[in-house]
């Protein structure tokens, strides 16, 4: 059904990178149609011998409207496809309900930055939730600095990412220079490094090292 619908409204343009890809210029596209969803309800229940049972009722039909987005190139190649089902009502037009969808990959990549690709906030301590929202505020707008460096064209922008992804020990899928998880954890290991030098000179550092490796009976040689 999807497939048989022209490629509708035109949405918007952003930047796109198809899985082993360059980025390239693209156009969002989305249509829709009026759907009705038909499929028995199903519970488990236990029988009279004690065994499990999975019990078919009929449920109501429900309406609604089926998405269909597309990413589009120069070319006029579909490159990508969402299909989606949603019950929003016609006062919502199917470009809003698309560019929903769009900033919805944004909104996993600030959860995903959050979490145990960033600052691992399934293993906060905080019980008070004033503190777990002070510390939210300070995590979140260290994201938008970090959004800011990442989609930065300054000077000397690039190479600055790849040094933090190299100081990161993050490894980057093909076709990828960095990703914001990579950016972060570069960044953190840089600030450290820079609050070390703010110690420790360089004479000292590599003193220590040669020290190390007599005890450990190791050569670190230089990375």
């Amino acid at each position: 059904m999807a497939d048989s619908l022209p490629k509708g409204e035109f949405v918007k343009n952003i930047e796109y990178r198809a899985k082993g890809k360059k980025q390239e210029q693209v156009k969002i596209y989305v249509n829709e149609i009026e759907v009705e969803l038909r499929r028995d309800a199903t519970k488990s229940l236990i029988n009279e011998d004690g065994k499990k049972v999975i019990e078919k009722t009929s449920g109501e039909p429900i309406k609604s409207r089926l998405v269909v987005e597309r990413i589009i190139n120069k070319e006029g190649e579909i490159v990508a496809q969402w299909i989606l089902l949603t019950n929003v009502n016609k006062d919502v037009s199917s470009e809003t309900i698309g560019t929903w969808y769009y900033y919805r990959w944004k909104i996993e990549s600030y959860f995903k930055l959050l979490k145990t690709a960033g600052f691992n906030l399934e293993k906060w301590q905080q019980q008070d939730p004033k503190a777990i929202f002070r510390r939210l505020l300070i995590c979140s707008y260290a994201c938008v600095l970090l959004w800011k460096l990442q989609q930065s064209n300054e000077e000397n922008a690039e190479t600055i990412k790849k040094f933090l992804v190299k100081i990161s020990g993050r490894l980057m899928e093909w076709g990828k220079d960095y990703t914001a998880p990579a950016l972060l954890a570069g960044l953190w290991n840089f600030l450290q490094m820079m609050d070390i030098l703010t110690v420790y000179n360089v004479d000292d550092l590599f003193s220590m090292k040669d020290d190390l490796s007599k005890i450990m009976g190791i050569d670190f040689g230089l990375v």
